[in-house]
């Protein structure tokens, strides 16, 4: 890549950063300056941000205007700017309850902005490819808040950097063995703008010994889970919408199961066999190995097997719950208007008491069409004014996030009921049909589909897109 700002059109980078363990930096200042210190730790975030997610958040860097130096002319841009990203870098000792804030900076405080980094970098003839990372640097703001590296806040160890005040009683001065470093990266704005959040870098210091083998090990085998936790089943069927939203978080953890089918239609949950599996007497039901005692488990409702598969597997696959704490709790209120508000006033066991008790004055299925249509328009109301808030920065799935939640799993079902139900989605909820549309695009949704179920039946054209 050559040229000059001007004609630098699309930067896509993640934002880069590392972790410099001081005690080695600090012997290379003299002779050689920062080079193996500069990938000790080293992390990068687990997804990229393109450019235009940050569009929103363009803004005056904190030098305003480049006058000491002024850019030599290939590097001088008529579009001066940078990004408001708020930097946080949080440091969690050996004994602490929770990382401890050390460090708030933001990336408009880099005098050069990147797309002038990416310029220099190339002008002397090195090759910019697509996927080529590049690093920043350390960014510091004004005052000791701001300071963004260990050796300015310690003052090259002159001085101690608090951890949590004095509630913790740790203090640094450089890293020591043993503590977390967490670096954060989010850009968010008042009236609407929403936010756009950067995947978290953490790293853990551990001591220069030979005996490294032990802490892989038990790091791998928790991260994994499926060490104790093994020969995993799913009771349910193809058609039920609790069934499927348990098979969209098996296929977002990437977990192998088996499926054991129970044909609702056929009476089957009410088998004896069955009612000690599930005691209710209804599906889903998850069954495991439990290695550790040896013993069978088995779990039933789908919301408790999800928080189990969120809590048991966290560093496998993806995860249905947002990281952001508001994020999360929007989500699982939206699954929980589905959960508790739709779903069981749809069931066939309702449905046939309302037929027997009014003797045929009211019926159940008309009775559960307008629990659906009534559900549903909740639901619209929701994401509709999640959307609308977030604005540009909106994603396609329910919540407004760039990737499926546990949202999108509890709503797309019961959208596929509603048409089951006959219920005219078009007109209750025209913003959960386009959610949908992307949710279905999405290969969780894809390989959880009721219709790629083994025991999926062969039903009509058009209540193909139903379930149950």
């Amino acid at each position: 890549m050559e040229g000059s700002i001007a004609q630098v059109e699309q930067l896509i980078s993640p934002l880069y950063y590392y972790i410099i363990h001081r005690d080695i930096q600090k012997w290379e200042y003299v002779p050689l300056g920062p080079f193996g210190a500069k990938n000790f730790c080293t992390s990068i975030s687990p997804w990229i941000v393109p450019v235009d997610a940050l569009e929103p958040f363009a803004c005056q860097t904190s030098a305003i205007a480049q006058t000491d130096p002024v850019p030599l002319p290939y590097l001088q841009d008529p579009n001066y700017s940078s990004y408001n990203i708020k930097l946080e870098v949080a440091i969690q000792g050996e004994g602490m309850d929770a990382p401890a804030t050390v460090c708030t900076s933001n990336f408009a405080n880099l005098y050069w902005n990147a797309r002038q980094q990416l310029v220099h970098h190339a002008v002397t003839g090195c090759v910019m490819r697509a996927g080529d990372l590049l690093a920043s640097g350390t960014i510091s703001g004004g005052d000791e808040t701001a300071f963004g590296s260990m050796l300015e806040l310690s003052w090259k160890g002159s001085r101690e950097v608090k951890l949590g005040g004095t509630s913790t009683g740790q203090v640094r001065k450089f890293l020591n063995d043993g503590d977390n470093v967490v670096i954060s990266g989010r850009s968010e704005q008042q009236g609407g703008m929403g936010r756009v959040g950067f995947g978290t870098c953490e790293g853990k210091i551990l001591p220069a010994t030979p005996n490294l083998t032990p802490a892989k090990t038990t790091i791998t085998a928790k991260a994994a889970g499926l060490e104790r936790y093994k020969n995993v089943k799913l009771y349910g069927y193809w058609r039920s919408s609790s069934t499927w939203r348990v098979r969209i978080a098996l296929a977002a953890k990437g977990i192998s199961y088996e499926t054991s089918s129970v044909n609702l239609l056929d009476g089957a949950q009410a088998s004896e066999d069955h009612s000690q599996i599930n005691p209710m007497k209804q599906v889903p039901s998850l069954e495991y190995q439990d290695a550790s005692s040896g013993s069978t488990v088995r779990l039933s409702q789908s919301m408790a097997i999800i928080e189990f598969l969120e809590e048991t597997f966290p560093n496998v696959g993806a995860s249905l719950l947002p990281s952001d704490p508001t994020d999360r709790a929007i989500a699982r209120e939206i699954a929980e208007v589905v959960n508790a508000g739709i779903q069981p006033l749809q069931n066939l066991s309702v449905m046939k008491c309302i037929d027997e008790e009014s003797k045929g004055s009211m019926l159940g299925k008309a009775f559960a069409k307008d629990s659906i249509a009534n559900g549903l328009s909740v639901l619209e109301k929701l994401v509709k004014t999640r959307h609308s808030n977030l604005g540009a920065a909106c994603g396609p799935y329910a919540i407004g996030t760039f990737a499926p939640t546990i949202a999108d799993a509890y709503m797309v079902p019961q959208l596929y009921n509603g048409r089951r139900f006959e219920v005219d989605l078009s007109s209750v909820c025209p913003t959960l049909l386009k959610v949908e549309a992307a949710a279905l695009a999405h290969s969780w949704f894809q390989v959880s589909h009721p219709d790629e179920q083994p025991d999926a039946l062969p039903v009509p054209k058009k209540a193909k897109t139903g379930g149950g």
